[in-house]
């Protein structure tokens, strides 16, 4: 995940974008799916956009599923404008021809503090 931290930091959607599959679904909250590598990078877009920034992200705990999947659970935290927001993910990994991509990504927010 230091990768992609390091995209989402760098506010390079197309690049954070890249770290899903194809045919990735992404979760937000009190949204439809957004599926798609094409629909993922324009969420992160409007969200950089927005004023969405510094992510801090610990994975709290991996399992795997098998050879071909893993879920992951992790803690985040992104600074939005004067605010702090706290949240929780779990993201289900997909081992394509070798290499792992996040084919479904789902997160809410636990806290927001100023």
């Amino acid at each position: 995940m230091a990768a992609f931290v390091k995209a989402y930091n760098a506010q390079d959607a197309a690049a954070v974008s890249t770290f899903y599959t194809d045919k990735a679904a992404l979760l937000p909250p009190r949204s439809k799916a957004l599926v798609g590598r094409q629909a993922i990078a324009n969420h992160y877009a409007q969200a950089f956009q927005n004023g969405v920034e510094a992510l801090i992200y610990q994975v709290i705990e991996i399992d795997q599923a098998g050879p071909g999947s893993a879920v992951e659970i992790g803690e985040t935290r992104v600074k939005f404008k004067a605010q702090s927001i706290a949240g929780r993910s779990i993201h289900v990994w997909k081992n394509v021809n070798g290499e792992w991509f996040i084919h479904r990504d789902m997160y809410h927010v636990l806290a927001i503090s100023e």
